[in-house]
């Protein structure tokens, strides 16, 4: 009953975690829930089969991560970030060009993150979109903590030097 309890305990405090950075990642508030359900779904089967998770978060998020980009492969869409994602504000009246605004700049964060190798845009999903730590994005992607951290530096400076060239086009 222990671990049943810890299982629930973790599902229940780190789901809204799991729905912003699958809802980033996928594009729609809907597929996000439909994958967070998918993963404690999987958790659940995994641990009735008697399979022994260590690090039960880290496992959730990896299985996250890999569903989100199965089910992104097999759309092979430029994703939008859903409206619910978006600051209160956008629903006054200068709410249209706030949503406009940041409509653009997701597509364009989307765009760099898919011009930079995947093992360094997924640390920058997991740092923003999931809010990860970079101990906790260690764990999830079964690195070193160096690792995490160098490939979080070394895919910032791609998107800074593609914001630089995009920016003079």
């Amino acid at each position: 009953m222990g671990k049943r309890n810890e299982v629930e305990q973790l599902v229940s405090s780190e789901r809204r975690g799991m729905l912003q950075y699958a809802s980033y990642r996928l594009g729609s508030r809907d597929d996000a829930e439909d994958a967070v359900q998918d993963v404690f779904l999987h958790l659940q089967q995994r641990l009735a089969d008697g399979m022994e998770i260590k690090n039960l978060r880290a496992y959730l998020y990896r299985s996250l991560l890999n569903l989100c980009t199965s089910r992104e492969r097999q759309e092979n869409t430029l994703v939008m970030f859903p409206p619910e994602c978006l600051p209160d504000s956008a629903e006054t009246a200068t709410g249209a060009l706030e949503r406009e605004d940041f409509e653009y700049e997701s597509r364009r964060v989307h765009l760099l993150l898919a011009s930079i190798p995947d093992e360094q845009a997924e640390v920058i999903r997991l740092r923003f979109y999931g809010d990860r730590s970079f101990q906790e994005i260690a764990d999830i992607l079964g690195v070193p903590l160096t690792t995490a951290k160098s490939r979080f530096i070394y895919g910032l400076e791609k998107i800074r030097r593609g914001m630089h060239v995009t920016s003079h086009v």
